[in-house]
């Protein structure tokens, strides 16, 4: 959800995301780039004293976060909770750079596989405690231990003995993680990682106070026993209904922020979200209701950011009919993405093909061209009449699971329409996201399910790690012993040229079995008051550095 590879992206990987989606980047004329340790470049009204009295911000997060636990999270609206309750050893300003977060230098070896960063020694915890190298090593190491089963583990794979540590096979004790010198944190990984920097802006790398977390298990991240290090305080969180943060004082660069108190709501209908922004009840709503795009994106509040990611349908490969690679081919042939697009996303979006997205360094390479933007409905009766179901004829029911969302259930119920069109019958069922993600995951009756990935570092293997056997975030249940070599051999590869080889043959693995049907990749629309100044959702995660924002008067 969060990170940039700074080495081969920077500045050219936004302005690439412009010209590949046909977005605007930015929020008005704000061009600031602020994070705590960094300077400030705004340049906006704000530098002529314009600023409202009441410094608080009304957004909708539109669910129950899953997990404000750094090592558990997995999604978008966790995640852009965690980023602003707690710091990592990095941030990024919106050009994808990283800035000093809690380390406030660092540096690599000139062979690239030792990164060394340097902490203050002055930061604290919010209960007192002292930021320490050990904070961020216990986080790794729970995020690796196998008892933990975070999803997210993966991440940390380039990493001396992280995989062999997850995977049950070695020892904490053997990990590249040095932090002996509490004001100092000594990575060693397996082969050079160009991004890696960058992508200490997760949450899957930041610190936990790990006595927080031992004395108060899975409730260690309610407010009354929270304890955090970043710009905001953890106030209130009213599950199913509201977040309240407002600004740490004894945050490091507290004096610069601008921005008291956020007030996060949780309306899932995007229609009464709507409303409420339109009555000013609400300052930034990112979740738009399809049936009114044509009139939204006449508003001057109408903002479009640029994103790296795939909306898809993934299939449980272990289900029938669902088994047989012929129908999961026929299912995925026999949809109009470039429909869905025009006449239901309506958001600029560009019908997958596959399922890197643009903008991921390497694409033109690694681009397959097996699904077409428009319905290839005799291809798809043809597969079908292969696996025995002509016309879809003695073909099961298909359910079709969706978490609660309006623009959801009519991407949802236009697919049913166009599986119609090939004989085949679909039930259509939706979730709260909380229980959707715990569904989807853990219950084997799952059929065919909507998700979405939005990178959290610039490169293929972000998308493709996904679906590797038994990744956490593989719901699936595919696996293949190619599609897992070529991804760990790439991790290893020469250069660039030979890693995205390395990921065309996993794409065309992922093509020629199926396991998701891709639809299309992102664009990032939102709705943000004209008085929120410096409101900019990252191409990577959609996170949202919320002290950089500003309230001015209306």
């Amino acid at each position: 959800m969060d990170g940039l590879k700074r080495t081969w992206l920077g500045v050219i990987l936004v302005v690439a995301l412009v010209a590949a989606l046909g977005v605007v980047v930015g929020c008005g004329d704000t061009t600031t780039t602020v994070a705590p340790g960094g300077d400030s470049t705004s340049t906006t009204a704000t530098d002529m004293g314009d600023l409202a009295e009441d410094q608080t911000l009304a957004l909708n997060l539109s669910a129950e976060p899953p997990s404000l636990d750094p090592n558990l999270a997995t999604d978008t609206t966790s995640a852009l909770v965690i980023n602003n309750i707690f710091e990592g050893l990095v941030h990024l300003d919106n050009d994808g750079n990283p800035l000093p977060g809690a380390a406030e230098s660092w540096e690599s070896s000139d062979d690239g596989l030792t990164y060394t960063f340097n902490l203050r020694g002055t930061d604290t915890w919010s209960n007192g405690d002292p930021v320490t190298s050990m904070d961020f090593k216990n986080s790794w190491t729970r995020i690796l231990d196998p008892a933990t089963a975070a999803d997210y583990a993966y991440m940390l794979y380039q990493i001396v003995g992280a995989e062999d540590f997850n995977g049950g096979t070695g020892t904490a004790d053997a990990l590249g993680i040095d932090a002996t010198d509490p004001n100092t944190l000594v990575v060693t990984l397996t082969s050079p990682a160009p991004w890696f920097v960058p992508m200490m802006n997760h949450q899957a790398f930041f610190p936990i106070p790990k006595a927080t977390v031992d004395a108060f298990g899975d409730k260690w991240t309610e407010p009354v026993n929270i304890v955090t290090n970043g710009p905001y305080s953890f106030v209130e969180w009213n599950h199913d209904s509201d977040i309240l943060l407002t600004k740490w004082a004894d945050f490091r660069e507290a004096e610069s922020i601008t921005l008291e108190t956020v007030k996060m709501s949780m309306i899932n209908e995007e229609t009464t979200a709507v409303a409420a922004f339109e009555n000013g009840e609400i300052d930034v709503q990112d979740a738009l209701p399809t049936a009114d795009m044509p009139r939204l994106k006449q508003l001057p509040q109408y903002k479009m950011f640029p994103t790296l990611g795939v909306y898809y349908y993934g299939f449980n490969t272990k289900q029938p009919p669902l088994d047989d690679v012929k129908v999961r081919k026929a299912l995925a042939l026999a949809i109009d993405r470039q429909a869905i697009i025009d006449n239901i996303a309506q958001a600029d979006q560009q019908a997958a093909s596959s399922i890197t997205p643009p903008g991921i360094p390497g694409f033109d390479v690694m681009v397959q061209d097996f699904l077409k933007p428009t319905a290839q409905v005799d291809e798809a009766k043809a597969l079908l009449a292969e696996a025995g179901f002509p016309d879809g004829a003695g073909m099961p029911e298909i359910v079709i699971y969706h978490n609660t969302s309006e623009g959801h259930a009519a991407i949802a119920t236009a697919v049913q329409e166009q599986w119609k069109a090939i004989g085949v019958n679909v039930t259509i069922k939706n979730m709260e996201w909380k229980q959707y993600l715990d569904f989807v995951q853990n219950n084997d009756d799952v059929m065919v399910y909507r998700m979405g990935w939005i990178a959290d570092f610039a490169d293929a293997y972000n998308f493709l790690e996904l679906f590797r056997t038994n990744s956490g975030n593989n719901y699936t249940r595919w696996g293949s012993a190619d599609f897992d070599k070529a991804l760990t051999d790439s991790l290893s590869a020469a250069d660039d040229a030979a890693r995205w080889d390395l990921y065309t043959q996993a794409e065309k693995i992922a093509s020629d079995e199926m396991p998701i049907m891709p639809i299309y990749w992102y664009t990032n629309p939102d709705l943000v008051q004209e008085w929120v100044d410096g409101y900019f959702a990252q191409p990577l995660g959609n996170q949202v550095n919320l002290w950089v924002i500003k309230i001015l008067k209306h």
